[in-house]
């Protein structure tokens, strides 16, 4: 095959990155590189056999690979006083690779497991140059017993809630909301942790529970007033999760899925806790340093549920109570476009950020409905989800939506979505309360290619 490049100078789309605060134009866009993205990965809803060798004749010994990618096209209204480069942006088109991910994993006689991950998240234009490859997983696990696995190394076991460790390549939304790894790139490695961990399942239960020795946090900062991540020798961690499935049993494994496409009849509840001793630190009345410990709480109830013609609905329900010692609060933005405020910048930040994780309570929900399109074998499957949090640093409740539709050629293995997400803008009213001052959307194409 022969690939033609453009001369130099030529644009296929003149002035096509310019800022505008228009998203239909960007979204012209969105869908023709879709179109040109599909035709290169089209291969990947044909693949059925495993990528896996076996090592011996009676197949209890093997090995194997999976790769995983999802790419970006978004367009963003920027939070207000948004620096791109130095420029004012009130809004940007931008094309990233959210995800890459590179696993081997080996069976070893039915009962040992190893498995490692190398990836990345985040590629863009601000990244790209120094965006390495990481590793993320290399953990072994072996099952001591019908109801007990034990294991230990880098790994994705995590406790809390079922979207502790949420299965990325197997989202019912679009993305993961920050507020269910709240630990992410401060004490763990995207999500995972060094750490040693015991899991099962006996009848209807499944249960986890993990040890961990937190990374350093990367905000090794003086304590002030506002709880903060301590710059001390950090306490052990401990997590636990353990959830009741009614109908088909999960498999046992670190990471859970968000949607099984409505192939499943699963309805789970689930309860879960972490805990980590002198994590945090802050100033008292007195300005003296006052240590404190992260505990984390929730309890959430996961279903999908198969109807008749092909079509089902999937859910997700959670309550959780975050305690990071007094104020604390997170403002985040992942896969953020921009990289600075002018005067006009509020509490929020730059690009797509938002005070998405802190002390207090939260509500969250995931709804779907799944459905083949007829005479065919794709799938559409509509979806939306919420948060809703009460942070202590906070007079006012914080509210993000996604909604959006996922088109499933084959499954997980091709998929993709269109999200709108629509986040808050907090800001200083003059009497100094943090309030919502606005509201920006952001507008996502994604297309996601899962080979196993």
């Amino acid at each position: 095959m022969k690939i033609r490049l453009a001369k130099p100078g030529h644009m296929i789309f003149p002035n096509a990155y310019a800022t505008t605060n228009k998203p239909y134009r960007a979204l012209g866009r969105l869908f023709f590189l879709l179109a040109l993205l599909f035709c290169l990965f089209y291969q990947g809803q044909a693949q059925r056999i495993p990528l896996r060798f076996y090592l011996e004749k009676d197949s209890s010994s093997y090995a194997g690979l999976r790769l995983t990618g999802q790419v970006w096209m978004r367009y963003n209204q920027n939070n207000p006083g948004t620096l791109i480069n130095g420029e004012p942006s009130p809004g940007f088109f931008d094309i990233s690779v959210r995800r890459l991910r590179f696993q081997t994993y080996a069976r070893i006689r039915e009962k040992t497991n190893l498995t490692l991950t190398l990836g990345q998240n985040n590629i863009n234009y601000l990244t790209a140059r120094s965006g390495e490859i990481r590793l993320l997983d290399f953990y072994v696990d072996h099952r001591l017993h019908r109801n007990l696995t034990v294991g230990g190394g880098q790994s994705g076991w995590n406790g809390t809630s079922r979207f502790a460790a949420p299965l990325t390549s197997k989202l019912l939304t679009l993305d993961v909301s920050p507020f269910l790894i709240p630990t992410v790139n401060q004490t763990d490695n995207t999500l995972r942790k060094l750490s040693a961990f015991l899991a099962g399942q006996a009848g209807a239960w499944d249960y986890r529970v993990v040890f961990s020795r937190p990374y350093a946090p990367v905000e090794n900062t003086a304590p002030v007033p506002d709880s903060r991540f301590a710059g001390l020798k950090p306490g052990m961690q401990t997590a636990a999760y353990v959830k009741y499935q009614f109908f088909e049993h999960e498999s046992l494994r670190p990471f859970h899925p968000g949607t099984y496409d409505g192939e499943k009849k699963i309805l789970a509840l689930g309860l879960g806790i972490e805990k980590q001793n002198r994590a945090m630190w802050h100033l008292n009345a007195a300005s003296d340093t006052v240590t404190s410990a992260i505990t984390l709480f929730a309890a959430d109830i996961f279903g999908e549920l198969p109807g008749y013609n092909d079509k089902a609905w999937t859910f997700y329900l959670g309550y959780f109570y975050y305690d990071f010692g007094p104020n604390y609060l997170r403002v985040i933005g992942f896969n953020n476009v921009g990289n600075g405020t002018n005067e006009r910048g509020t509490f929020s930040g730059t690009g797509n950020a938002w005070p998405a994780i802190g002390t207090g309570h939260t509500g969250h929900f995931q709804l779907a409905h799944t459905w083949k399109i007829p005479g065919r074998t794709e799938k559409i499957q509509p979806f939306v989800s919420g948060q809703y949090s009460v942070y202590e640093k906070l007079q006012e409740p914080v509210r993000y939506l996604e909604g959006g539709v996922n088109l499933l050629f084959d499954g997980q293995r091709s998929k993709v979505s269109l999200a709108f997400q629509n986040r808050p803008v907090f800001d200083a009213n003059p009497a100094g309360s943090l309030v919502q001052h606005q509201r920006r959307t952001a507008v996502v194409l994604q297309y996601q290619l899962r080979l196993e």
